[in-house]
């Protein structure tokens, strides 16, 4: 009993350390969610498209292949956040995407633990499973924490809709069918949001065609009306253009960029591992098919994914959620291991300990990075308001790099760089925006010349089609921070804009 008492109290100061760790590791994203710094280049992007799926006259939320503006996910994701922006911030979409972002991730962590408990897992088990995800998330995947993307909001919903279905008595005679249909519209609803989250929806169809045959056909028969219907209401709602844009998006996919999701995937290895030599144990329970199914699926479409220029590692968070879900699993079997064996080679409290070295490794150089980068977002608002400040001067149309500045600026969402730069290097038409720019169309434009995605198109093709349409038209009349310039139109006014 002494020995499991201990055990008890090492796992519980492991525990506390890690909650300190994060309250440490968020309070920066956390206090800054209001400022005016593009944290990443989706946030202007999910913001322009926000904006039009719930005010008229914006624009298009699927314009069609003939603008400069491209879009590539469902939409229930820019309606929900969309509403929330106009509704509850005061039609601020980046704060409200930031919001809805944060809070996103937090609820994942809880629906975790459910999921944790209701596949057997006792308390202490499953809130380290949560804790472990947003550890991860904070230090490893800083980026998405607080950042205005619908990701994490799918992963809430998924993650709701499995805690739901895991809350089904399987064993019973009568099947409990409302609440697997439940369950299936939940992850159908994260499947609207961002449709490339595939690994868990496979792998629980999979379980539970296994599990129980009838409840399976329950789920399949819920999963085919639903996207029939959703089909069905995108279709009414924007047109055969939805599809086009969505299903037949241009993207460049290139092998070398595997190495990226080889790193991403480190953190991950001592839960990967642990789950690997643990959860063959019979105190795992049939969840432990559930998960395994999950971190297999997950790893390989993820990878998979990685091989897509721009796709970042929020490809990799399906694997991270299956990793944390895994390891409460192994944890609770571990502090089983000794009332039903009478021994135990690995204790719970060392096992977490494991699991969390790479993030307690990692503190050295993140906890620091943290602190500085609360710092310097101040900081960086104080310099790019005059950016913004020019972009709200200008007239007429303007472009961005950071599309969030024009958001901030007030400018109609015109160009999405990214996105354009990708369908040209996959065959896609030039020519409609090198004669945009040649006729001054823009009359002010906001270029980071060493960003990743010039970098990309030159290696590519050698030049860059897109920025190669502004030589000779456009000169360089301001600065900004991140190697930030400002073009306009050679022989033109700049009328209030202050160069720098």
């Amino acid at each position: 009993m002494t020995d499991r008492r201990q055990d008890k109290t090492m796992f519980d100061v492991v525990l506390i350390a890690g909650v300190l760790l994060l309250l440490a590791l968020l309070a920066g994203p956390v206090l800054t969610i209001p400022l005016h710094i593009p944290i990443n280049y989706n946030e202007g992007w999910n913001a322009g498209f926000d904006t039009r799926a719930v005010f008229a006259g914006k624009g298009p939320l699927y314009p069609g292949p003939d603008t400069f503006v491209f879009n590539n996910y469902p939409p229930l994701g820019f309606l929900l956040v969309g509403a929330a922006g106009r509704f509850l911030f005061g039609g601020d979409m980046i704060l409200a995407g930031r919001v809805i972002a944060l809070l996103s991730l937090l609820w994942s962590a809880i629906m975790l633990a459910c999921c944790i408990r209701r596949l057997g897992g006792k308390g202490r088990a499953a809130w380290a499973g949560a804790l472990l995800l947003l550890l991860i998330t904070a230090t490893f995947f800083r980026g998405y924490v607080a950042m205005d993307d619908p990701q994490w909001l799918a992963h809430a919903a998924m993650l709701t809709g499995l805690a739901v279905l895991l809350g089904v008595d399987l064993g019973q005679e009568r099947l409990q069918a409302g609440r697997i249909v439940l369950a299936c519209a939940l992850v159908l609803a994260g499947g609207f949001i961002k449709h490339n989250l595939v690994a868990l929806p496979i792998a629980t169809t999979l379980w539970l065609c296994w599990r129980r045959p009838h409840a399976g056909l329950v789920w399949i028969g819920t999963a085919i009306a639903g996207l029939v219907l959703g089909a069905a209401l995108i279709e009414i709602s924007y047109g055969p253009a939805a599809f086009t844009d969505i299903l037949h998006h241009r993207r460049v996919f290139r092998v070398h960029l595997l190495t990226h999701a080889i790193n991403r995937l480190a953190p991950l290895l001592p839960g990967l591992i642990l789950m690997a030599l643990f959860l063959r144990r019979r105190t795992s329970g049939p969840g432990a098919v559930l998960v395994a199914l999950f971190a297999v699926i997950a790893l390989v479409t993820g990878t998979l994914q990685r091989m897509g220029e721009g796709v970042y590692y929020n490809a990799h968070f399906e694997a991270m959620i299956a990793t944390c879900l895994g390891v409460g699993l192994v944890l609770n079997s571990l502090s089983l291991a000794a009332p039903l064996t009478g021994r135990r080679h690995l204790s719970p409290a060392l096992a977490l300990g494991l699991t969390l070295t790479p993030i307690f490794g990692a503190m050295p150089w993140h906890l620091p990075i943290a602190w500085d980068a609360m710092q310097d977002r101040y900081a960086e608002q104080r310099a790019w308001a005059p950016v913004i400040a020019d972009l709200a001067a200008a007239p007429g149309a303007v472009g961005c790099h950071y599309l969030s500045l024009c958001y901030w600026a007030g400018k109609p969402f015109e160009t999405d760089l990214f996105n354009l730069s990708q369908s040209v290097m996959a065959g896609g038409p030039i020519k409609p925006f090198h004669t945009f720019v040649a006729r001054h169309g823009f009359s002010l434009f906001e270029d980071q010349p060493s960003s990743f995605l010039h970098q990309d198109v030159i290696r590519k093709l050698g030049h860059d089609p897109v920025m190669d349409s502004f030589r000779g038209q456009y000169r360089v009349v301001g600065h900004g921070p991140d190697s930030t310039v400002l073009l306009a139109p050679v022989g033109g006014s700049i009328g209030s804009i202050a160069v720098r």
